[in-house]
């Protein structure tokens, strides 16, 4: 957008509100699509069914995860840790073992056995480690990304 002239006609405040008002608005419609997708899969929806709502909130999320990385952001009130990320991937794990325990057990109506049992242990550990490794893997990309930027605003400084 360099060298374009902004129509902008909004003073500094305004634009400060709008923004706010275009963040708010994202994040309700991410989390409002968030439990729209669980509560039907609740209901017995297909993966095949759902495969709209899932794809924009995939997308949705790539989005802010790739612009946060590249503009070397993390979140306003957590720093991008070991800790945090062993701690933060158990919350998708934990929906998961819940939503398919009560998908298989109240639901469906399954036997409490211990196949079953296993087989949402194991969903829920394979979330984990999934949703651990990709935090890892933010966390250094992040970890690279603001080194140059402060190096380079370091630069700019002298």
């Amino acid at each position: 957008m360099k060298g374009k002239k902004s129509n902008n006609m909004l003073d500094e405040m305004q634009d400060n509100k709008l923004l706010k008002i275009e963040e708010f608005g994202f994040w309700l419609v991410f989390w409002v699509l968030f439990a729209a997708i669980l509560l039907q899969a609740l209901m017995g929806t297909t993966l095949k069914e759902l495969a709209g709502e899932i794809v924009a909130l995939f997308a949705a999320g790539v989005y802010i995860a790739i612009s946060s990385l590249k503009n070397g952001l993390w979140t306003r009130k957590y720093a991008p840790t070991l800790k945090a990320n062993l701690i933060t991937s158990a919350i998708p794990s934990f929906i998961l073992g819940v939503l398919n325990a009560v998908r298989a057990f109240v639901i469906l109506k399954k036997p409490i056995e211990f196949g079953v049992t296993a087989q949402i242990a194991a969903i829920s550990v394979g979330a984990y480690i999934a949703c651990f490794a990709l935090l890892e893997v933010f966390r250094l990309i992040y970890e690279k990304r603001r080194r140059k930027l402060d190096d380079t605003e370091a630069e700019d400084e002298r």
